[in-house]
């Protein structure tokens, strides 16, 4: 019976180990409600969110995703309304190689009125910037309204959109996830996106776009979020993360984790007794 209580300690530390091991960055926006993003310092990192735009302020709502693990907190609200543009990022450790994710809940409340982005991974101190972004993500329009389409764009290519004849529901919730493949090269699809994957945890799955960039980032160690001048638009987002595996950012809430142990304690029990 010792024996097994150290196997079920056991498993329970290699899941967690496998959510967690090499996360980057998380965010769930557990700032003072209707302030301002800028000014605010992640509790995890200790770095604060830099410079800032009036229309990115801290939503009073908390977005959540079945299956999904839930930071708490509140939500990021993101108003493209005409007004100044600008940006707001913030930092974590320099990635040279291998892939790097990230992933974050989005609901549109108001279509965007033209194609734009609204999030981007850079290097060093770059703000959002569109073509010359190491990845971003993008929005589509769609032809007579009634949602929207998503798309990635990043190192000088042009961006990639999901089908207009399908697209994404206003006031939904949709899970993003973004990835940046160092080893790929221009000769590769390295930069991805997937919208709603059914994996959490393991390994990534297939994603629902691929470009292959102009020109290959060096490094990225920020992420930043854009409000738009020339378009409108309204967007809120929570449940941010970033890591180098895909299991980092897309993290099974705690019930899934404990039904995954105890089935593998299942197949342990199981095996002993039939010795």
């Amino acid at each position: 019976m010792k024996r097994l209580s150290l196997v079920a300690v056991g498993v329970s530390c290699m899941l967690f180990q496998s959510a967690y091991g090499t996360l980057l960055f998380s965010d769930g926006f557990n700032y003072d409600s209707g302030g301002p993003l800028a000014g605010n310092v992640n509790p995890g990192s200790g770095d604060t969110w830099g410079v800032g735009n009036s229309a990115m302020t801290i939503g009073s709502g908390n977005l959540t995703y079945p299956g999904l693990e839930d930071l708490g907190g509140n939500d990021l609200s993101i108003v493209w309304n005409g007004g100044t543009a600008g940006s707001v990022t913030n930092g974590f450790a320099n990635i040279t190689s291998g892939t790097i994710y990230y992933s974050f809940l989005l609901d549109v409340t108001t279509a965007p009125g033209g194609n734009s982005y609204l999030t981007s991974l850079n290097p060093g101190t770059s703000t959002p910037n569109g073509s010359s972004d190491a990845i971003s993500m993008y929005f589509g329009t769609v032809t007579g309204g009634g949602g929207y389409r998503l798309g990635v764009r990043g190192g000088g290519a042009s961006a990639v959109y999901t089908s207009s004849s399908t697209p994404y529901s206003l006031s939904t919730t949709y899970l993003v996830v973004l990835g940046y493949n160092f080893n790929g090269g221009v000769a590769a699809n390295n930069l991805s996106l997937w919208i709603d994957p059914t994996s959490f945890g393991g390994s990534a799955p297939t994603a629902t776009l691929t470009l292959t960039p102009t020109t290959v980032a060096t490094g990225i160690d920020n992420v930043g979020f854009k409000v738009q001048s020339s378009v409108a638009g309204a967007f809120l987002v929570d449940n941010l993360l970033v890591g180098t595996t895909w299991a980092d950012v897309t993290v099974p809430e705690p019930t899934t984790f404990a039904l995954a142990g105890l089935g593998l304690l299942g197949l342990v029990i199981a095996r002993r007794i039939r010795r």
